[in-house]
């Protein structure tokens, strides 16, 4: 594989190799019902029926600190702790 520039040179040989055989993998292309047998990864972007909606919440660095505690200690995120409290919140209005 020919390289433009010689960016090669910051990965080790086993990287390049990787690297190389993952875009010979794409090269030759997928089809649907191979990507969507694929674990998906990365953030949800759908909590609902509906595609979510990004809402930015400031936190005071002490409420932050017991939210990632909080979130560490039952494995879910951020986000899934702040859903709960929400639909708690709601479910009791």
């Amino acid at each position: 594989m020919d390289h433009p520039t010689d960016d090669a040179a910051d990965f080790t040989p086993e990287e390049v190799a990787v690297l190389e055989a993952a875009a010979a993998e794409a090269e030759t292309g997928y089809s649907a019902a191979e990507l969507a047998a694929r674990p998906r990864r990365g953030r949800a972007r759908s909590v609902g029926t509906e595609a979510a909606v990004v809402v930015p919440v400031r936190l005071d660095p002490e409420r932050l600190r017991a939210l990632d505690a909080l979130a560490a200690r039952d494995h879910r995120t951020r986000s899934q702790v702040i859903r709960d409290a929400i639909d708690h919140e709601l479910a009791s209005a």
